[in-house]
């Protein structure tokens, strides 16, 4: 498996984790539990937009991956 199969798989597992994050959310009852759900939503979505710029950069850095 190659580096940019592993980021590419790691950003795959990201945004389900942030949905998961969204799901609990929406299916806790008490505001404060919401609030830190949705909290730790935002953080992967910069943590999603950082590793999306990844996979972009190596992608754009090596021939192999252009089709990917």
């Amino acid at each position: 498996m190659t580096v940019y199969s592993k980021v590419k798989g790691t950003l795959a597992t990201t945004k389900t984790i942030q949905a998961e994050f969204s799901r609990f959310a929406q299916l806790a009852t008490d505001q404060e539990t919401q609030k830190i759900f949705h909290e730790c939503m935002e953080e992967m979505d910069a943590i999603i937009q950082d590793l999306h710029r990844r996979v972009e950069f190596m992608k754009a850095e090596e021939q192999q991956y252009k089709n990917s």
